[in-house]
C-alpha cells in the first residue's frame, strides 16, 4: 500500500534487515527471520509466571500411511413448487435427525442489526400461536434444544431430534420461520441484551475490535460485508417495522433450504416437507449486490486503542480469488503453510522460534461472494507489537521470495484432506456442510472434488497461488492495543489511524508516516 515516493512493506523491510545487518545493530525493534529469541509467555496468561524456554531441535514426524477415503455421504436434493429446497442425507447409523433451516437472509442484507435482531426474535419472540415461554417450553419436550444463528450469507436455524419426535419437531419450526410474533415487548429486551453485548466485546474483546476495522477498510459503505459486529447505534434504530419488513422480503421459500441428516430418506424427507413448509407462500427474495471490496492503495496501519493494556492483537489483511475459484484448493494449501497450524511458518518462526507471540495463525474469512478476506494474526505483549507485526510481514514476503517446498506442500494438502474424516465423523456436522455448500453455492459432488484436488495439489501450484495471495504490494494493518505505547513505533509502516472502539470507532487521531 505504497503512496508515490515511498516504499512498499516488502521493500521497507527488505531495506531494515539489510542495515541492520551491515551496522551489526540487534536492537529489540529490529525483528529478523533468524535464530534471535525473546522470552515471552507463550500461554493465554492461565498459567501465571511461567515462560516456556525452547532447548531441544524438532524431530521429523513419522511417515503417513496411505490416505484413506471416506467419501461424502449422497444428498438427494428436490425442490417443493412454492420453491423451497430440501437436501436429504440418509444415515441409518442412529434413530436421530438433524434438521437445519437455512434461510439467505444475511446480516448486512439490510440496515445493520435488522437481520441479527430479527434472527434472535424468531426464537425469543415466540409465534403466532405460541409465546415465547411455551414455544420453548414444547422444543424441550420434544428432548430438543433450538439454535438460530445469523451470518453475513444467511440464517440458519438448527434442531436435532429423534425420528418420532420429527414430525412435532418440523411442525413448531414451521411456525417459528413463518409466523413469527415479533412482540414488542420481547424486541425491547432483545435491544437491550445485544446493547450490553457490543458494548462488553467492544471493551473487552481486542480481536474483535481489530477486525471490525479489518472489514469496515476493505469492503465500502454500505457493502452487505461492511459490517463484521454491531454497535449500539445500530441496535438503537431498529423498531418492529424494519424487523417485520425484513422477515416479510427475506423470509420467503424460495430463499429458504430444508436439510434433514440422519434416519429417514429422500421420500420421507419430501412429504414432511410438504406437510409443514408446502402451503408457505412468498415472493422473489430481493436481489443483493455484492461489490468487490477495495484493497488498500497504500500500505495503511489502524489502531483501536486499549488504554494500558499489556497485550496487542495484531492483524495483517490481504484478499483471496473468491470462494467458488478453480484455485481454492492451492489457496487453502498456501495459508497451511504459512500459519494453519503448529506445522506451519508462522507457529515455527514467530511463536516458537522467536516467541514473539502468544498464539499466531493465517485464517480465510469464507464468504459467498467476491474476494475473500485473509487476515494473519498475532497475540502478543504490548512492547513486543512492532516486532510482531515485522515477523508477519517478513513471513508474509517470504512465501513469495522462498515458496513453500515439497515437504510442506505434502504436510499441509494431506492435513488438509485427511482432516474431512474427522469433519464428518456426526450427523450434525455432515448436516452443517450441507449448509455450508448451498451457501457458497458449490456444486453437487463438491467436498470429495475438493478433496481430490487438494491430494493433487504441486509445490508449483502452491507457489503461483502464494504469489496471488501474498504478492500485493499493499497490506493491511489493523492493531488493538495501547496506541500511546505502540503507534509511533508502527508508523514505519505507514499512515496510522487511531480510533476508540468504545465510543464507536470515533477517530482520536492521526499519525504521518514517518520519514
Amino acid at each position: 500500500m505504497s503512496a508515490p515516493g515511498r516504499f512498499s512493506v516488502r521493500a521497507r523491510v527488505a531495506l531494515f534487515a539489510v542495515v541492520m545487518t551491515a551496522i551489526g545493530c540487534g536492537g529489540s525493534n529490529a525483528a529478523s527471520f533468524g535464530p534471535g529469541k525473546v522470552d515471552i509467555p507463550v500461554s493465554d496468561g492461565t498459567s501465571k509466571g511461567k515462560t516456556k524456554k525452547t532447548t531441544s531441535t524438532r524431530e521429523a514426524p513419522p511417515p503417513s500411511g496411505a490416505a484413506k477415503e471416506a467419501p461424502f455421504p449422497t444428498v438427494a436434493r428436490s425442490k417443493l413448487p412454492n420453491g423451497l429446497g430440501v437436501d436429504v442425507v440418509t444415515s441409518r447409523a442412529l434413530p436421530v435427525v438433524q434438521v437445519r433451516v437455512l434461510v439467505r437472509a444475511g446480516a448486512g442484507f439490510a440496515a445493520p442489526g435488522v437481520g441479527q435482531v430479527t434472527a434472535q426474535l424468531l426464537k425469543d419472540g415466540g409465534t403466532r400461536s405460541l409465546s415465547s415461554a411455551e414455544l420453548l417450553r414444547r422444543v424441550e419436550t420434544l428432548g430438543a434444544n433450538l439454535s438460530i444463528h445469523c451470518d453475513m450469507d444467511g440464517t440458519v436455524l438448527a434442531l436435532a431430534l429423534t425420528k418420532d419426535q420429527l414430525d412435532a419437531g418440523l411442525g413448531l419450526l414451521s411456525q417459528v420461520v413463518r409466523e413469527p410474533r415479533f412482540d414488542d415487548g420481547e424486541l425491547k429486551k432483545t435491544k437491550a441484551r445485544m446493547t450490553d453485548d457490543a458494548e462488553d466485546v467492544a471493551r473487552s474483546s481486542g480481536s474483535w475490535t481489530a477486525m471490525w476495522l479489518v472489514f469496515r477498510e476493505l469492503f465500502p459503505e454500505k457493502h452487505p460485508y461492511a459490517t463484521y459486529g454491531l454497535l449500539p447505534s445500530h441496535i438503537a434504530k431498529i423498531d418492529g417495522t424494519l424487523v417485520r419488513d425484513f422477515h416479510r422480503r427475506f423470509y420467503v421459500p424460495k430463499a429458504t433450504t430444508l436439510v434433514l441428516a440422519g434416519d429417514i430418506d429422500e421420500a420421507q424427507g419430501k412429504e414432511l416437507a410438504t406437510k409443514h413448509f408446502g402451503a408457505w407462500t412468498g415472493g422473489d427474495p430481493p436481489k443483493i449486490e455484492f461489490g468487490e471490496p477495495t484493497p488498500p492503495k497504500t500500505t495503511k496501519v489502524l489502531v483501536a486503542h486499549r488504554p494500558k493494556s499489556v497485550q496487542s492483537d495484531v492483524f495483517v489483511a490481504m484478499l483471496a480469488p473468491e470462494r467458488r475459484s478453480d484455485v481454492w484448493p492451492h489457496v487453502r494449501v498456501a495459508n497451511q503453510v504459512l500459519g494453519g497450524g503448529v506445522a506451519s511458518r508462522l507457529f515455527a518462526d514467530v511463536r516458537e522460534q522467536r516467541s514473539l507471540a502468544y498464539r499466531t495463525n493465517a485464517q480465510i474469512h469464507e464468504l459467498s461472494h467476491g474476494k475473500q478476506p485473509v487476515v494473519l494474526y498475532a497475540g502478543t505483549q504490548t512492547n513486543k507489537t512492532p516486532d510482531a507485526v515485522a515477523g508477519l510481514l517478513e513471513n508474509v514476503a517470504r512465501m513469495t521470495s522462498s515458496p513453500p517446498t515439497s515437504e510442506e506442500t505434502t504436510t499441509a494438502r494431506r492435513y488438509l484432506s485427511d482432516i474431512f474424516a474427522i469433519r464428518m465423523e456426526t450427523i450434525g456436522a455432515i448436516a452443517e456442510m450441507v449448509v455450508t455448500q448451498e451457501l457458497l453455492g458449490l456444486p453437487d459432488g463438491y467436498w470429495d472434488a475438493y478433496k481430490k484436488a487438494l491430494r493433487a495439489t504441486e509445490p508449483d501450484d502452491v507457489k503461483t497461488a502464494a504469489t496471488t495471495l501474498y504478492g500485493a504490494p499493499n497490506l493491511l494493518i489493523s492493531v488493538a492495543g495501547d496506541a500511546d505505547a505502540i503507534a509511533p513505533a508502527l508508523a514505519k509502516y505507514g499512515d496510522v489511524t487511531v480510533v476508540d472502539a468504545e465510543k464507536e470507532f470515533k477517530v482520536v487521531k492521526n499519525i504521518p508516516q514517518a520519514k
